[in-house]
């Protein structure tokens, strides 16, 4: 019986645990919204379609892709192939419309483990980051639902642990599956590479050739993702005569997203702007720096939300949102106990008097530091120079790795036991109440306790 009971509590037993209660809770209710009207009437429109938040673009586009006809082409095609695969095998419904993202997201969680594991060394912080990471709201619902994120992510980290496993040609197929997923994985993939380039530079003298050889490693394997791109769009392009070649495929989807820039004609910034349209209907941007803010922080965006009149008080059976979590706000604990040691790190190994180490809290701290250059910090020129759109969402792909260095933070830098169960306790009950979808027993807990419902 003892022997039962360790090996209940073994980490990897319990990430398995929780991935089975995430993949449940996500399945009990992925035909909620569902939609009013039939799938042909909902090609063309979206009102009482029961789409939630981006839903409205590619679901409709897929439905146009299962009609032979290409769409949604400032978009690379992968998640909405995967999407129209299981259409085809489900029928078109919620269901199969989100089936291949609950699957992402649910297996994120095991990969986070490994990934987690391998960078900090140590089974229970990784498992830590893994519960951190599976109780942020925002990433629930992202992966909840037919949209490129939680596809794009789960390659991008399928790839990120190969690549730190030393399979590398694996893993810059898995990046290259992140990119054709969502372009701005295309980052993300630089930025594992990056890393790689610098961990793998072991014994090489001299900073200049150090250098050297690190530039040739990145642009070996970036050749390589950019040949499983173009590779990767060809057979869309083909099926769907959408370009006369790939190239031009890409050049339109650079030229698409060059284009997508607001006006920022009433500035508050750092935090946020208003965006006029040409009818002078205002809309917020939420600049980068507004994501992460405690204080001042942005207002959650209502990817889908009901709202009832119950004895004259509001309230939300279904509630999709967009909103931070205690773990975005810690960000501010990761920046000053990681990032000065990565950044002096990834110093002292382009100058040869350091190399990465397979574990341990340095290790996670460059990690870190990098993963968040490629997947933050680089919005921040694009909006504040650029004044290209950007949404907080995004931060969806930084929230994983920075979830595995509060965990290394958390688990290994001598912080009282209680910190943890504290921030253990905050991401849950963040999640609690805004669970988007709620029963008349869940909205009356809430009324009880004096929570938002």
């Amino acid at each position: 019986m003892r022997k039962l009971l360790r090996e209940m509590y073994r980490p990897t037993t319990l990430v398995i645990i929780l991935a089975a209660i995430y993949l449940v809770l996500k399945l009990s209710i992925i035909n909620v919204p569902s939609p009013e009207r039939p799938p042909q009437e909902c090609i063309d429109q979206a009102a009482g379609c029961g789409f939630v938040f981006d839903e409205a673009h590619y679901v409709r586009a897929v439905r146009k892709m299962l009609g032979g006809e290409a769409a949604n082409n400032e978009h690379p095609p992968l998640a909405k192939y995967l999407i129209m695969y299981s259409i085809l095998a489900f029928g078109d419904t919620p269901f199969a419309w989100r089936l291949p993202s609950v699957i992402a997201g649910t297996l994120s969680l095991p990969l986070l483990f490994l990934l987690g594991r391998r960078l900090v060394g140590d089974d229970k912080a990784a498992l830590l980051a893994t519960l951190l990471f599976a109780l942020d709201v925002t990433g629930f619902n992202i992966s909840s639902i037919a949209i490129l994120d939680a596809l794009s992510l789960f390659f991008a980290l399928l790839g990120a642990y190969l690549f730190v496993s030393g399979r590398r040609y694996l893993g810059v197929l898995a990046l290259s599956l992140s990119a054709l997923s969502k372009t701005s994985a295309i980052l993300t993939a630089i930025g594992v590479i990056v890393y790689d380039a610098l961990a793998s530079r072991k014994g090489v003298e001299g900073s200049a050739e150090r250098v050297a050889s690190a530039t040739r490693h990145i642009v070996m394997y970036g050749l390589i993702l950019l040949a499983a791109l173009v590779a990767g769009l060809a057979v869309y392009d083909i099926q769907f005569r959408a370009f006369p070649h790939p190239l031009a495929h890409i050049d339109f989807i650079l030229s698409y997203h060059s284009i997508l820039r607001f006006n920022c004609s009433e500035p508050h910034l750092p935090l946020y702007c208003i965006h006029r349209d040409d009818g002078g209907a205002g809309t917020v941007v939420d600049l980068p720096l507004n994501w992460v803010l405690p204080i001042w922080g942005y207002q959650p965006m209502g990817y889908y939300v009901v709202t009832v009149l119950v004895d004259g008080r509001e309230q939300h059976p279904i509630l999709y949102y967009g909103i931070q979590s205690p773990v975005w706000w810690l960000f501010w604990i990761a920046v000053i106990y990681s990032m000065p040691r990565g950044f002096k790190t990834l110093v002292d190994v382009i100058r040869g008097r350091e190399v990465l180490q397979k574990s341990g809290s340095k290790t996670v701290d460059t990690y870190f530091t990098i993963w968040t250059v490629f997947n933050y910090l680089v919005y921040f020129p694009l909006a504040y120079l650029l004044s290209r759109w950007v949404y907080p969402f995004y931060f969806y792909f930084t929230v994983p790795v920075l979830s595995i260095a509060l965990a290394d933070i958390l688990q290994n830098r001598d912080l009282p036991a209680y910190v943890k169960w504290l921030v253990i306790g905050a991401q849950f009950m963040w999640l609690f109440i805004y669970y988007p979808v709620r029963s008349e027993e869940h909205l009356a807990l809430l009324r009880l306790l004096g929570l938002p419902a």
